[in-house]
C-alpha cells in the first residue's frame, strides 16, 4: 500500500487523512515521503513538541495565526472571546519572502492531526487563499494529514464559543475540509503488537465497542498491589505533576552521586519547545528511557528503556533492558527550523536555533502525552477517572504485550469512549481500495491542471490595479506618464486574460476527450507547449519590461518609497511567474521552448540622474517643473541638462530667451577665456554660472562641427 500511497500524493494533487491504529508505521511513511519526494513542501504540527519531533514548525508560527479562537464567520464577535474574519485577515500581511514561499508550496503536510483544531484549520485555508490568489481550498496546496483521531485530542478551553460553528473541535469539521476533494487512507497492519487476543481487546477500546471488549482478560493484568523488584517497568500517569513526583522520589532514593547535565541551547529555541529537561540530573542505577531513534547503528528506538552503569562530568554510559549491551551515549541535537526559498525557489530549511542534550529522560513514570510515538516492553497504568477520552486507548497501546501491563485499577466500562463522529468521518472517505482507480483516473487531470496554474495570468488585473491606485495617490509621481502606461498594459493584460479563458476551455475539454479515448495525449502536449511559450514572450515583452522600464525612473526619485514597493512587488510576482513558466512540466516534460529563452530578472540597471533629468526635458518639462519632480536644486538639473549641451542635442531655446542667447553668442564669438568667473565678469549680471556652463558647452560643440 505505501508504494501506491506514495505515487497518489506524488502524482496527484488529492488531499489525504493518513491514518492508523498505534503502531502501524505513520511516522516511518512521513519520514520516507519527505525524502523522496520532488514536491515542495513543509510540515507543520499543531505544538511545539510536535513540531520538533515531525523536523518541521509550528502551524501558528508558518502562517502568524493569533491564538484567540477562530469562527468563520462576518457577523461581529466579542472580540475579547473569538475573532471573525475581518478579524484575522490582517494578520496574513506578510514579509515578501513568506509570501513568496507560500506561493511555492505544493503539499502541505501536518503530522499529530489528532490534536489540530477545526478553527485552526479554517485559519490555514483563509491565509493560503488570500496569499496564493486562488479562491480554490487551501489556496490549490494538497493537504497530507497524519494522525489517528483516537488518540489524544484537540484542547480546547473555550468549547462553548466553538460550538456556534462547529459540531466538535475535530480538524474534520474545518469548513475548509467539507469542501475539500479528500480521502481517508488507513494503515491497517500493527508492526508494535502481534498478539491477537491483545490486539483485538485494543481495536474494540479505539472503537469504543464495548461488548467486543474482553474486560475479564483485560483485568487479569488487575495486579494493586504490584511491586516491581528487577525488571524495568514505566508507570504510565495521565498528569506531568504525578510522572514528575515518582521520578524525583525515584532517583532520591539511590543512593549513588547525582550529576547534572546542561543543555546547550542556541539561536532561538522556545521553552515550551525543549525535547527535553535544559538540566538533566542522573544517578547510576537510574531507570531512563531514550527519546530518539538510534539512527545509525540502530541499537535503540524513541522508548526503549535502560539503566545508568556509569556517570561522571562529561560521559553517561547505559545498559539497554533486557540486554547486556553497554553504550556511552553521545548528545543530540534538536533544531528549531524556519522554511525559505533558495534563489532557484527551492524550499530549504533554515536552522533557527538548537537544542543539544542526551537523547534519555528518567523514566519510572511517564505521561500518557509524552508517551504518545513511544513502545515499551513493561507498564503500570492506573487507568483511573482522570484519564480523558483516547487515553485509555493511547496508554495500553504503548505496550507490545497484554502480559507486558500490570493495571493498578481496573478499566471498566465507564471509562471507555466512544464518539460516533470519527467512526462516520472516517467510514464515509475510506478509500483503501481504490488507491490504484483514483491514481489511473488522476494523474493526467493533476498534470493539466497545474499547466493551467503556472499559465494562470487572471491575477494581472488585481495587481495592474492596485499599482494605478498607488500611483493616481502619489504626491510626486508623474501622474500622466502612470495614467499613460496604465491604459497601455491594462490593454495587453485584458486581451491576455481572454486567450487563458480561451486556452482553459479547450484544454479542459481536450482532457475530457483523451479520458474517453477520443485524442491522444500528443494533443494536449502540443497545444500547452504552444500556451507555456506564447504567455512567456507576450507577458515578458508587453507588460514586465515596460513595468521594469517605467521603474527604473522612478526608482530614485524621493518622496516615492512606498509608491515604488507597491510597483516592485508587482515586477517581482511577474519574474516568479514567468521563471514559473520556464519551469512547468506536463507529466515528465518541460514545455517550454529553449530557444525562447532570455534573461528573466528584476535587477532594475540604475538609470544615471542626468538621463532621467534629460528625459523629463524632452518630455516638455520646464526646469523648475524637473526639480520639483526630482526633489532636485535647478542648478543641479542645469549641470544635467549641460551634459547634453555638450553633445549638441540640447535645444537651448526652449531654457533662454533669444536676446540671451544672442548676447552670449556675440561674447563667445569675441572671447576664449579658460575660467567660468572670467566669462562671469565678461557676461551681463543676469547670468548665472550654470546658464554659462551650459550654453558655453553648447556652442564649444558649435564651432567644433563647424571647424570639423
Amino acid at each position: 500500500m505505501n508504494d501506491s500511497l506514495f505515487d497518489l500524493l506524488e502524482f496527484t494533487n488529492r488531499s489525504i487523512f493518513l491514518t492508523g491504529k498505534a503502531g502501524t508505521g505513520k511516522t516511518t511513511f512521513l519520514n520516507d515521503f519527505v525524502k523522496k519526494t520532488q514536491k515542495k513542501h513543509i510540515v507543520v504540527a499543531p505544538t511545539g513538541i510536535a513540531a520538533i519531533n515531525a523536523g518541521g514548525v509550528t502551524i501558528h508560527s508558518m502562517f502568524s495565526l493569533p491564538l484567540r479562537t477562530f469562527l468563520p464567520t462576518t457577523e461581529r464577535i466579542d472580540t475579547n472571546y473569538a475573532m471573525n474574519i475581518a478579524d484575522l485577515m490582517p494578520h496574513f500581511k506578510y514579509r515578501k519572502d513568506k509570501l513568496k514561499l507560500l506561493r511555492e508550496i505544493e503539499i502541505i503536510i501536518i503530522d499529530e492531526v489528532s490534536m489540530l483544531r477545526a478553527d485552526v484549520l479554517d485559519m490555514m485555508d483563509f491565509s493560503l487563499r488570500s496569499v496564493r490568489r486562488n479562491p480554490q481550498k487551501f489556496g490549490g496546496v494538497q493537504m497530507l494529514f497524519i494522525g489517528d483521531l483516537y488518540q489524544l485530542p484537540p484542547v480546547v478551553r473555550d468549547e462553548h464559543i466553538l460550538k456556534k460553528l462547529y459540531n466538535s473541535p475535530f480538524f474534520f469539521e474545518s469548513l475548509a475540509i467539507k469542501e475539500l476533494p479528500f480521502i481517508t487512507i488507513e494503515l491497517e497492519k500493527v508492526y508494535r503488537q502481534t498478539d491477537e487476543d491483545f490486539l483485538a481487546i485494543l481495536n474494540a477500546i479505539r472503537d469504543g465497542d464495548k461488548r467486543d471488549i474482553d474486560f475479564e482478560k483485560l483485568n487479569e493484568r488487575y495486579i494493586p498491589d504490584f511491586d516491581p523488584k528487577e525488571e524495568s517497568y514505566v508507570y504510565l500517569t495521565s498528569h506531568n505533576k504525578m510522572a514528575d513526583e515518582i521520578n524525583r522520589k525515584k532517583i532520591q532514593d539511590l543512593k549513588t552521586k547525582l550529576y547534572k547535565y546542561e543543555a546547550k541551547i542556541t539561536g532561538d529555541f522556545k521553552e515550551n519547545q525543549h525535547p527535553n529537561e535544559v538540566v538533566l540530573e542522573l544517578k547510576v542505577g537510574a531507570q531512563v528511557m531514550f527519546i530518539r531513534n538510534d539512527a545509525t547503528e540502530k541499537r535503540y528506538f524513541n522508548g526503549k528503556l535502560a539503566e545508568i552503569i556509569y556517570l561522571d562530568e562529561e560521559e553517561v554510559q547505559v545498559v539497554l533492558d533486557g540486554s547486556d549491551v553497554e553504550i556511552t551515549l553521545k548528545k543530540e541535537v534538536w533544531e528549531q527550523k524556519r522554511y525559505s526559498l533558495d534563489g532557484q525557489k527551492n524550499i530549504q530549511e533554515e536552522v533557527l536555533g538548537s537544542f543539544e542534550q542526551f537523547p534519555i529522560r528518567l523514566a519510572w513514570a511517564v505521561t500518557i502525552h509524552k508517551s504518545q510515538g513511544l513502545t515499551f516492553d513493561r507498564l503500570i497504568i492506573d487507568a483511573g477517572k482522570s484519564f480523558a477520552s483516547g487515553q485509555v486507548y493511547v496508554a495500553l497501546s504503548r505496550c507490545r504485550t497484554l502480559e507486558g501491563i500490570v493495571l493498578k485499577s481496573k478499566i471498566t466500562p465507564d471509562v471507555i469512549f466512544s464518539d460516533p463522529r470519527i467512526s462516520v468521518f472516517q467510514g464515509e472517505t475510506n478509500a483503501n481500495d481504490q488507491l490504484e482507480t483514483i491514481l489511473s483516473a488522476e494523474k493526467f487531470d493533476y498534470s493539466i491542471k497545474k499547466v493551467l496554474r503556472y499559465t494562470d495570468c487572471r491575477w494581472f488585473q488585481e495587481s495592474l490595479n492596485s499599482w494605478n491606485i498607488s500611483a493616481q495617490e502619489s504626491k510626486f509621481l508623474d501622474k500622466a506618464k502612470a495614467k499613460e502606461l496604465h491604459s497601455k498594459l491594462k490593454i495587453d493584460v485584458d486581451n491576455l486574460i481572454q486567450v487563458y479563458d480561451k486556452f482553459e476551455k479547450i484544454l479542459l475539454h481536450k482532457s475530457h476527450q483523451f479520458s474517453i479515448n477520443k485524442i491522444e495525449w500528443q494533443e494536449i502536449e502540443d497545444k500547452s507547449v504552444g500556451a507555456v511559450n506564447f504567455f512567456f514572450k507576450n507577458i515578458n515583452e508587453k507588460i514586465f519590461a515596460d513595468l521594469k522600464e517605467f521603474y527604473s525612473e522612478t526608482k530614485s526619485m524621493k518622496g516615492l518609497k512606498s509608491y515604488n514597493e507597491d510597483l516592485r512587488t508587482f515586477i517581482d510576482d511577474l519574474e516568479d511567474y514567468l521563471k514559473g513558466l520556464r519551469d512547468v512540466k506536463l507529466l515528465e516534460k518541460y514545455l517550454f521552448d529553449s530557444k525562447n529563452n532570455v534573461e528573466i530578472s528584476t535587477k532594475i540597471i540604475k538609470v544615471p540622474s542626468h538621463i532621467l533629468s534629460f528625459k523629463l526635458f524632452e518630455e516638455g518639462k520646464t526646469i523648475p517643473e524637473i526639480s520639483k519632480e526630482r526633489g532636485l536644486v535647478t542648478e543641479t538639473i542645469y549641470g544635467h541638462l549641460a551634459r547634453f549641451a555638450e553633445q549638441g542635442v540640447l535645444d537651448v531655446k526652449r531654457i533662454f530667451a533669444k536676446e540671451k542667447i544672442k548676447i552670449f553668442e556675440d561674447s563667445f564669438n569675441k572671447n576664449s577665456f579658460e575660467s567660468l568667473n572670467d566669462w562671469k565678469r565678461e557676461l551681463p549680471n543676469d547670468f548665472e554660472f550654470n546658464e554659462i556652463r551650459l550654453l558655453l558647452n553648447h556652442f564649444t560643440y558649435l564651432k567644433e562641427k563647424e571647424n570639423a
